[in-house]
């Protein structure tokens, strides 16, 4: 398992470094359009999986309104796109023959994928319209994989202290301390290396809150699996599981990295 892992982050860790850095922004756009179409997909296996085929099809894809809306540089797209999903799925709730409660129950399962999926990741397509954006995003995901691998780590040779048993029994309170400084060290890495203009407080703020926020992520999507009774969300990635296994940290520290650069005056 550990091999796998390994191997994994070996092939995708330098591809993906190469598309953050040098690919043109409609791949950009395409790459994280495929990657909510994957966690949407999988979303749905772990929340609703009593739909049909073609509601599943349906909900997916409209999900992907919303990375296309924010490509454009016009916020009145992202909110015609919140309105027209919202709209959507409450009128669709009268046509259906389900109980009342099941229908309403299917209604915020729909609209919860949407923001949890596609608006968290859609962070990283606003990021990469800021000057400095696509060294922000390599920022996160450094921060964010540095906290996940020393937490497993740490959690593997000190954990006792369980953090969060009924949700996740295999975390540790050791563990989250390890996630903690691990995202620090990312963080102040990271500034050093290719992020000059950031301050050594701002790393570290930012390297704090991500370890913090990233945990809380990996905690929710075990919360989600919990509630499916599944180990993972998929097998996409050997070693990892599914999609939705490995970026659930990040989709929790992406709007936090965007909204900090906003305020510090990073765009």
């Amino acid at each position: 398992m550990h091999l796998k892992r390994w191997i994994s982050g070996l092939i995708l860790g330098p591809c993906l470094i190469f598309l953050i850095l040098f690919a043109p922004p409609w791949f950009f756009l395409l790459f994280f359009t495929v990657l909510i179409f994957i966690g949407l997909k999988e979303f749905y296996a772990l929340a609703l999986p009593m739909i049909s085929p073609k509601e599943r099809g349906m909900g997916i894809l409209l999900g992907l309104l919303l990375p296309i809306s924010l490509y454009s540089r016009e916020p009145r797209c992202f909110l015609f796109a919140l309105a027209f999903l919202l709209l959507f799925w409450l009128i669709w709730a009268f046509f259906q023959t389900e109980e009342f409660p099941l229908r309403i129950e299917k209604v915020s399962k729909h609209f919860l994928g949407f923001l949890y999926i596609s608006f968290l990741l859609s962070h990283f397509i606003l990021m990469m319209k800021l000057d400095l954006g696509r060294f922000l995003i390599l920022f996160t995901l450094v921060a964010v994989y540095f906290g996940d691998t020393t937490a497993f780590y740490v959690g593997r040779a000190w954990g006792r202290k369980k953090l969060a048993p009924t949700i996740s029994p295999g975390k540790t309170v050791e563990g989250g301390w390890g996630a903690l400084g691990g995202s620090i060290l990312g963080a102040l890495l990271s500034k050093y290396l290719f992020l000059p203009q950031l301050s050594p407080v701002h790393a570290l703020i930012l390297g704090g809150a991500i370890g913090v926020l990233g945990q809380l992520g990996d905690l929710w999507e075990s919360l989600l699996k919990r509630s499916a009774q599944v180990k993972d969300s998929g097998t996409l990635i050997p070693g990892h599981g599914g999609l939705l296994d490995r970026i659930d940290s990040v989709l929790f520290s992406a709007p936090l990295v965007y909204y900090y650069a906003l305020a510090a005056g990073l765009g």
